[in-house]
């Protein structure tokens, strides 16, 4: 849980450091532009880069926190389901 905190808080500073213009958007550039030419559409302009950059990491933290807390949801849901399936079965013996 400490991994999965450390990564958000280093992936939000990072995004506030390319939106204030500290830290330069060439960094995520290149990811960004191979994705854009992975799914095949128009490249942003170079004004552009800081902000598409900026909404790339944002919906990477949305993305991953997602799956992660779906993933200790479900899970939860399973074990507390195998669990009481096996309570009732030891009832029944």
């Amino acid at each position: 849980m400490i991994g999965v905190i450390a990564i958000n808080v280093v992936m939000v500073l990072l995004a506030l450091g390319i939106a204030s213009g500290v830290v330069p958007a060439k960094i995520f550039g290149g990811m960004v532009d191979v994705l854009h030419k992975t799914i095949g559409i128009t490249m942003p302009s170079r004004e552009k880069e800081r902000t598409v950059a900026v909404i790339w990491i944002v919906s990477m933290i949305v993305i991953g926190d997602g799956m992660l807390f779906l993933l200790v949801f479900l899970t939860g849901a399973v074990v507390k389901t195998s669990v009481s399936s096996a309570n009732s079965a030891r009832c029944y013996l």
